[in-house]
């Protein structure tokens, strides 16, 4: 049976005003000391992927090879073993892992 491909709607938005740029700019000169987090809710380790986690990304199949021990510290906390792998790669990208050092 062949799959649907399935097509996703970027989100246009309308571009940044130039006092939203001046805002922006000057956020991004001020020192982390100055800036007022005392409205962000403090971070307990879940939920840091909600946002990349709710989105509907286009995905590909493929076939791998995992080793075993990885494949059982995946599947620790039972299903959704593939979602958390997807994840730990996006972590490890987004946050900079050298890839080109790790072979």
């Amino acid at each position: 049976m062949k799959r649907m491909q399935k097509t996703y709607q970027t989100i246009n938005f309308p571009p940044l005003t130039e006092e939203q740029k001046k805002e922006l700019q000057a956020l991004e000169e001020m020192p982390d000391e100055d800036i007022d987090y005392s409205d962000i809710p403090e971070q307990n380790g879940e939920g840091q992927f909600f946002y990349l986690s709710s989105l509907k990304l286009p995905q590909k199949d493929i076939h791998t090879k995992i080793d075993k021990d990885n494949l059982e510290w995946l599947k620790k906390d039972g299903a959704g073993y593939q979602k958390r792998l997807n994840l730990v790669i996006r972590w490890a990208r987004l946050n900079g892992c050298p890839i080109s050092q790790l072979v």
